[in-house]
C-alpha cells in the first residue's frame, strides 16, 4: 500500500542530454560586439550624466493621479503618502496597522487632500485583491503603485526563527509578486500606470544580522527587473516601472540605536523627495544617494580588498534585546500576530 502511493507521486524522469555539440555562437562576431561595446560605453555614458544634469528629463504630472501607497502608516510610507497629496494626487493609504493608516489619512484630508485608509496585510493574497476592489470603488483605477510596506528585521541567521523568517519574506518580497499580478491586468488593458518598489541599498551590500532582509531585497531587485522586460516584451508598453534603493533611513529612534554606521542615516524628507522626483521623471533606477549605486562596483575588486573597502566604510546592526523585541514591530510580527492584530481592529 505504501509503495503504492509513493509510485503514484513519483515525479516523471528527465530527458536525457542532448547530443548535439553545444558551442559558442558567432565567436568572431560576440568578440566584435563587446569590443565595440566597451568602446563606446565609457563616453556614452560620461556625456548622458553631463547631459541629463543640465537638461533633467521632463517630470509629468500626478495631479489627480490615484495612488496606492503600501506601509503608509508611519515612517517612509506616511512621508509619501502626505507627499503625494501635496502633489494633488488621491492617495490610498494602505497599512497593516488601522489606527496609523487612519492617521495618515486624516492628516491629508484635513490639509485639503484626497485619501482613503485601508487595512491589508499585503503578504495575503485575498486582502490584496480586497484592496484593489475598494480603492477602485472609492477612488477609481490606479495610476501609480508605490509597494513600500517592509519589515527592517535585524538578527543573526542561528537566532532568526521560522514564524520571523517567513513573515519578512511574505510581506518584503512575496507581497511584490501578488500586488502586481492583481493590479497589472488592468494597467495593461489601459496601457498606463507606474509601479514602484521600495528595495534598499542592502540589495548591493549585505550587512551581519541582515540575512532575511538583505535577502527580500535582493529578490525586489530581481522581480522589477523581470517585470520590466516582460513589460517591455510590448513594444508599445506605456506601464512604467521603478525601483528605489535608499540608504539607511532615519524612520525610527529605536531603529537608529541599534546601528553602528560610519555614515549618517538619510532623512525621511530627504528620501521622499528624490523618490517623488524619480517617479515623476519615470527613472528606472534610483539609489539614494545617486553615488552609492557606484558601491555595486566593489563586487569587481579581489575579495580582500573589496573587504576592506566594506570595513573602512562599516555598518553594523545590532539584534534587538529580549526587551527591545516587546515593543519592536518587526519581531513580533510573525503571520499569526498579524493576523489577530486585524480581527481585533
Amino acid at each position: 500500500m505504501e509503495s503504492s502511493a509513493t509510485e503514484s507521486l513519483r515525479l516523471p524522469s528527465l530527458m536525457p542530454p542532448t547530443n548535439s555539440i553545444l558551442v559558442i555562437k558567432d565567436k568572431l562576431n560576440l568578440v566584435v560586439e563587446i569590443l565595440a561595446f566597451l568602446f563606446v560605453i565609457l563616453p556614452y555614458y560620461l556625456l548622458l550624466t553631463v547631459y541629463r544634469k543640465l537638461y533633467p528629463p521632463p517630470e509629468k504630472s500626478l495631479q489627480t493621479k490615484n495612488v496606492i501607497v503600501t506601509g503608509a502608516g508611519h515612517g517612509l510610507g506616511r512621508g509619501l503618502a502626505l507627499r503625494l497629496a501635496r502633489e494633488g494626487a488621491k492617495v490610498a493609504v494602505v497599512d497593516v496597522d488601522g489606527i496609523s493608516a487612519a492617521q495618515t489619512a486624516r492628516d491629508i484630508v484635513e490639509t485639503g487632500g484626497v485619501a482613503r485608509s485601508y487595512v491589508t496585510n499585503v503578504a495575503k493574497i485575498e486582502e490584496i485583491r480586497k484592496l484593489h476592489v475598494n480603492v477602485v470603488k472609492d477612488l477609481g483605477s490606479v495610476d501609480l503603485l508605490i509597494n513600500n510596506a517592509g519589515l527592517l528585521y535585524t538578527a543573526s541567521i542561528k537566532d532568526s526563527s521560522e514564524a520571523e523568517i517567513r513573515t519578512v519574506i511574505d510581506v518584503n518580497l512575496l507581497s511584490h509578486f501578488w500586488i502586481a499580478q492583481e493590479f497589472l491586468t488592468e494597467m495593461k488593458s489601459r496601457n498606463s500606470g507606474h509601479i514602484v518598489a521600495i528595495s534598499s541599498m542592502a540589495a548591493i551590500a549585505s550587512v551581519a544580522n541582515g540575512s532575511a532582509y538583505s535577502a527580500s531585497k535582493w529578490g525586489v531587485c530581481g522581480f522589477m527587473e523581470v517585470l520590466r522586460a516582460e513589460l517591455n516584451q510590448n513594444p508599445k508598453n506605456n506601464v512604467k516601472t521603478t525601483t528605489i534603493l535608499p540608504y539607511f533611513i532615519n524612520t525610527s529612534e529605536q531603529y537608529v540605536n541599534r546601528w553602528d554606521i560610519r555614515l549618517p542615516p538619510l532623512s525621511i524628507d530627504e528620501v521622499v523627495e528624490e523618490i517623488v522626483t524619480a517617479v515623476k521623471r519615470e527613472e528606472v533606477l534610483l539609489s539614494i544617494p545617486r553615488h552609492m549605486y557606484y558601491t555595486s562596483l566593489i563586487k569587481l575588486l579581489p575579495v580582500d580588498i573589496g573587504n576592506y573597502l566594506f570595513s573602512i566604510l562599516y555598518c553594523k546592526l545590532k539584534p534587538p534585546s529580549e526587551e527591545e523585541k516587546l515593543t519592536d514591530r518587526t519581531h513580533n510580527l510573525t503571520s499569526e500576530h498579524i493576523k489577530n492584530k486585524q480581527l481585533k481592529e
